[in-house]
């Protein structure tokens, strides 16, 4: 009975360790033409689409650019801006900073990396 759950268990680690492969995939082959395939850039635009439609400070996007320093964080906002998939919007609230929130472009290949890599995820859950 023992060994019949460390199987399961065995099982249910591949099949995790596949699904993020696969999501590691997806993300390389629909954000590599712009340099956006590291891990700063899936950490940064991840967490704005857990967001929603919220646009937050461009001052706080620069802390979700984790493991790089606030100047390296900048650069990647500004490239993330200049390929079109960030957009600066004024702060309603103060008129001298900058809101961030997501384009039409960015949603797009979220969605295509989500699509991609969701099979691989439901197999975690599916009956062995």
């Amino acid at each position: 009975m023992a060994g019949n759950h460390k199987d399961q268990q065995d099982e249910t680690s591949k099949r995790f360790l596949i699904a993020l492969r696969e999501l590691d995939e997806a993300w390389v082959s629909i954000f590599q033409e712009t340099g956006f395939s590291d891990i700063y850039f899936s950490r940064l635009f991840t967490e704005l689409w857990l967001r929603g439609e919220s646009a937050i400070p461009k001052t706080d996007a620069y802390g979700l650019v984790k493991g790089l320093s606030h100047q390296t964080a900048m650069k990647y906002i500004r490239h993330a801006i200049y390929e079109g998939y960030l957009e600066e919007i004024e702060n309603p609230a103060d008129k001298r900073s900058q809101l961030l929130c997501m384009t039409p472009l960015l949603k797009s290949r979220m969605t295509e990396v989500i699509n991609r890599a969701s099979p691989a995820f439901q197999a975690i859950f599916a009956p062995s």
